[in-house]
């Protein structure tokens, strides 16, 4: 009997495919995210599982039915509802920029990520999962962005102690007229004490921008470079152990025509390692073309490529069935330096092991208000204080 989606849905949490199927599975996905054409999956219950729950946790799963649906059609109609999603979801962001586009006016402002990735750096434009829109804009300008906001109908997805929280966050939630979720940035760094880590600035970003067009729209967005470092920095602080992070950061590159912009870009933001480690990992896993003096106008010494290259074999990015590993682990703790990239991926074991040990077994629920007029006028003041001058 063929598999449905409620008979793979219901086989999530106690599964393990067999180190066979997840080799053949890995390989599939692999394939899958180079957008190299169709594949033929082996059709056993337990390796279908495995694929799906394993591109949906890549998040390729819409790649996937372009690659099985005249080879393997009932695998196909498993993944049918991930393709019309990000298909749809990408529709209705390209519109939504336009909106913003009209109430920003003449105030500068960029969107990166999901709508730029899924429409110029995706094997098929439109059909990359992501699940909302990023903009950024000048923090002197937010204030004034807000209010234009608000009468236009948006509306805030922040509650009241996210917007009072003193460290000040980096971005605001919001959502639109029609219900697309929106992450409005001042900062490319949300936390406060990754901010004090990196130099990326708003003004400079923003003075780069170029126009592109997503969708029937134009739309404002980073520079090739810019884009690029930003891409690797996110993987990296992320864990850069999804496909689909390899696969922005391989497209991406190829969009590159000048590499010592990106190095001095990385370098000025402080990313240097970052995007050593994410390019690195694109290339061994995709074949993503790099110039071949890339690691040292990186600064990537040789014992952190042999660092790096260890864990890749070890920790292969395919085989990633869950969230948490050591390729995860070493990327968002990755430093200038093997010994440094070490002790920081070691420091911050230990943390989540205290974490986790010492974790309540229950907690007990907190009421969040909604975003008010007050709350929302703390955050812009702290905002508009931490930029000052």
């Amino acid at each position: 009997m063929p598999l449905t989606a409620a008979g793979v849905d219901a086989a999530r949490e106690p599964r393990r495919a067999s180190p066979r199927i997840r080799r053949a599975v890995s390989t599939d996905l692999v394939t899958i995210a180079r957008g190299g054409g169709s594949v033929n999956p082996s059709d056993e219950p337990e390796a279908v599982i495995d694929l799906v729950l394993a591109a949906r946790h890549h998040r390729v799963a819409p790649l996937l039915h372009r690659a099985v649906r005249g080879s393997a059609p009932a695998i196909a109609a498993l993944v049918e509802p991930d393709r019309r999603l990000a298909i749809g979801h990408h529709l209705g962001a390209t519109l939504m920029l336009e909106e913003f586009a009209a109430v920003a006016g003449s105030l500068p402002w960029v969107t990166f990520k999901g709508p730029v990735l899924s429409e110029l750096a995706h094997p098929v434009p439109g059909m990359r999962t992501y699940n909302d829109v990023d903009l950024l804009v000048d923090p002197r300008d937010l204030r004034e962005i807000t209010n234009r906001l608000l009468d236009a109908g948006w509306t805030v997805g922040d509650y009241q102690d996210m917007l009072r929280n003193p460290d000040t966050p980096g971005e605001m939630h919001w959502f639109s007229p029609t219900g697309l979720a929106v992450d409005l940035h001042w900062s490319m760094i949300n936390m406060a004490v990754r901010r004090a880590q990196f130099a990326v600035s708003t003004e400079e970003l923003l003075a780069r921008r170029v126009q592109v067009t997503l969708g029937l729209n134009r739309a404002w967005t980073m520079d090739a470079a810019d884009a690029l470092v930003h891409i690797c920095l996110h993987a990296a602080l992320t864990g850069a152990n999804r496909l689909l992070l390899l696969v922005d950061a391989d497209r991406m590159a190829a969009r590159v025509d000048d590499w010592d912009d990106v190095a001095r870009r990385a370098r000025a933001w402080r990313a240097a390692p970052h995007v050593a480690l994410v390019l690195a990992r694109a290339r061994r896993v995709l074949g993503t073309p790099l110039p071949a003096n890339l690691p040292r106008m990186l600064g990537a010494t040789r014992p952190f490529r042999i660092l790096t290259a260890a864990l890749d074999l070890a920790a292969p990015v395919p085989a990633a069935r869950q969230e948490a590993g050591p390729a995860r682990l070493v990327a968002r703790a990755v430093q200038p330096w093997a010994a440094r990239t070490v002790v920081a991926s070691g420091r911050s074991s230990a943390r989540a092991l205290r974490e986790r040990l010492g974790a309540p077994t229950t907690r007990p629920p907190r009421e969040r208000l909604p975003a008010d007029l007050e709350s929302l006028s703390v955050y812009l003041a702290g905002v508009e204080s931490s930029t000052r001058g």
